[in-house]
């Protein structure tokens, strides 16, 4: 009679704090598998095994041709600039423990940690404001008011707004792009919550360029430098000087 071979596998261990197997309930145990399991990638591979008795320490295998691999995901879960997954599941896990009133550390084979989840422990996001010249992109949904700033909201998606002010004198230049998508430039203040949220708080408008007629010039313009002879490739700022004649200032 044939035996199965044996597979060679290398063991993970998450060490949850404070749970154990009789206090962990099994749904929160499957979410959290569930996490681990986008770390680890290679579903293939990787095997829940069992928890370690006495305490809440699910044991991971992974195979050995994925191994390797497994390891170099986990390594670069370690830094702000690895892949955006991995570090959405580790952020994710880590809320997680933080709900849990708890944390965890993911070890190797060795015993080595590879991974720290700090979870209930993890230093509080303070609010802030931040104040930035910047631009934004959207359709202009309304433009009026009788105050020397003038509200203008922009849907930079469907039923999101940047509600953002703006002057008189430029307030009756954006009123002809009314439905239309505009990119807007000024000063703004954005507000970061507890939550690690943004959100704008003030802008105020003191230039735009409707999109369509911005790529318009563009496309005139180098529909004018591909005439030979036409000089438009000597000029210092074709782009303006394309305005002029346009009727620009």
């Amino acid at each position: 009679m044939r035996k199965d071979k044996i597979r060679s596998t290398t063991t993970f261990e998450f060490e949850i704090k404070r749970f154990t197997p009789a206090t962990l309930p099994m749904r929160r145990l499957v979410s959290y598998l569930g996490k681990l399991a986008e770390l680890f990638g290679n579903d293939e591979f990787v095997h829940f095994s069992w928890l370690v008795k006495g305490s809440a320490i699910p044991k991971i295998n992974v195979d050995q041709p994925a191994a390797p691999n497994v390891m170099a995901r986990l390594a670069s879960a370690k830094h702000p600039g690895g892949p955006a997954e991995l570090l959405r599941a580790k952020e994710e896990l880590n809320d997680m423990l933080r709900n849990d009133h708890t944390s965890a550390i993911l070890k190797d084979p060795k015993g080595a940690q590879i991974l720290v989840f700090p979870g209930r422990n993890t230093p509080p996001i303070t609010a802030a404001l931040v104040h930035e010249n910047c631009e934004l992109r959207g359709i202009v949904r309304r433009v009026g008011g009788k105050d020397s700033t003038v509200p203008v909201w922009i849907e930079y998606e469907p039923g999101n707004y940047y509600y953002c002010t703006t002057t008189r004198s430029l307030s009756a230049e954006m009123a002809h792009c009314y439905d239309q998508e505009v990119s807007v430039r000024g000063p703004a203040k954005w507000r970061r919550d507890e939550d690690g949220q943004w959100t704008l708080q003030e802008f105020r408008i003191e230039g735009f360029d409707p999109i369509g007629e911005r790529l318009g010039l563009i496309e005139a313009l180098e529909a004018m430098r591909s005439i030979e002879g036409s000089g438009w490739n000597a000029l210092d700022d074709p782009l303006g000087e394309l305005k002029r004649i346009r009727g620009g200032s």
